[in-house]
């Protein structure tokens, strides 16, 4: 029978550092401990925790349920042919061990997702994404086990609505399943690389020519994506803090006016991709809603490199909320919520938090 601890601290399980105590705790190695979970009556009515590398996750105060630590290894080839490789993954893997692992064997897709903190099992929950890709881009399906019945079910693409940053298991099959392990399909094929990006901290394009030279290659955009994510994001092993703390807001073309008037320059971008066309841009232009840039306008609110406490933003880019030693939940919390009602009460605009609230 799997061990289940009680009263334990999540301090190193979060990469806020946060000490926090959950009621209950248990680290699960396999599925039939997962199974073993499923089958405790004690925890039918309990409230439960799936916790992987604790990256994307905000407790506000102790946890007065299950935490299920997330420790499940292993990867396999299911389907290889001379264009492509589907390849499964257990949800325990470190997400960036498998891009790093990836781009080893010069398989295309997951590149511009490297760095991103976190295991394997969380990046369709939030269907991560960066520099223009996000995780539906190469998804084929996920496992997944029913907690309360312990029955396994697999999701294909569609049954997960993945939308720009979520996913069916951020709402409302939110904490009731546990993904065992998902699928992947790349490409053998790299073909060029959308140079594109760029905004008003970094340009993918003058990093690659920084180091190398065209026509550049697959590790090339990865060693770009790594070193740009390196200068605007701390190390979450020697600094507390979960990186984009908030989405990037959607706001319909009526609303981009009235901010243009006050910042011309404000750079916008289609729902779909996180891509920065010209203000010509056709598609831009057909467009009734679109993204803007949350870390830009929070910085022109004046929050980059703002501390109040044990709590600050980072001191080049002011998405990026920091907890400094003796840091509090509660701290932490009050900080962020501020920048809420601030970014509100200047722009009309609800700024969203990307993680996970507990």
């Amino acid at each position: 029978m799997i061990a289940i601890k009680e009263n334990i601290s999540l301090q190193k399980d979060n990469t806020l550092h946060l000490d926090v105590k959950t009621r209950f705790f248990t680290e699960v190695h396999s599925l039939n401990d997962i199974v073993d979970v499923t089958n405790i009556s004690r925890f039918k009515n309990t409230p439960i925790l799936i916790l992987g590398g604790g990256a994307n996750i905000l407790f506000t105060k102790n946890y007065d349920g299950l935490v299920i630590k997330n420790s499940l290894k292993g990867k396999k080839i299911i389907k290889e042919n001379n264009n492509y490789v589907i390849i499964e993954i257990r949800s325990g893997e470190d997400w960036p061990e498998l891009v790093a692992y990836t781009v080893e064997n010069n398989w295309v897709g997951i590149e511009n997702l490297a760095y991103i903190p976190g295991t394997v099992g969380a990046s369709p929950v939030q269907n991560i994404g960066a520099y223009g890709q996000s995780l539906e881009d190469t998804f084929v399906s996920l496992e997944a086990i029913e907690l309360s019945s312990g029955k396994i079910k697999v999701f294909a693409k569609e049954d997960c609505e993945f939308k720009y940053r979520d996913s069916i298991f951020k709402s409302e099959l939110k904490d009731k399943y546990f993904i065992i392990s998902i699928r992947l399909k790349l490409s053998k094929h790299f073909k060029s690389v959308d140079s594109s990006y760029h905004s008003r901290y970094e340009s993918l394009e003058e990093e690659l020519k920084s180091f190398a030279k065209p026509p550049f290659t697959l590790k090339n955009v990865y060693e770009a994506i790594i070193r740009i994510r390196q200068k605007k994001l701390p190390d979450i092993n020697k600094v507390g803090t979960i990186g984009s703390t908030f989405a990037n807001p959607f706001i319909n073309k009526k609303q981009l006016l009235e901010l243009q008037k006050k910042f011309p320059d404000i750079q916008f971008y289609p729902v779909d991709k996180m891509k920065y066309p010209s203000i010509n841009n056709p598609n831009l232009q057909g467009a009734d809603i679109v993204k803007i840039p949350a870390g830009w306008l929070l910085e022109e609110a004046g929050w980059k490199n703002k501390r109040i406490g044990n709590i600050g933003t980072h001191p080049d880019h002011a998405l990026c909320v920091i907890a400094y030693k003796g840091a509090t939940p509660e701290e932490f919390y009050s900080f962020t919520e501020n920048m809420r009602r601030d970014f509100k009460e200047k722009y009309k605009i609800d700024l969203e938090y990307e993680v996970n609230i507990i």
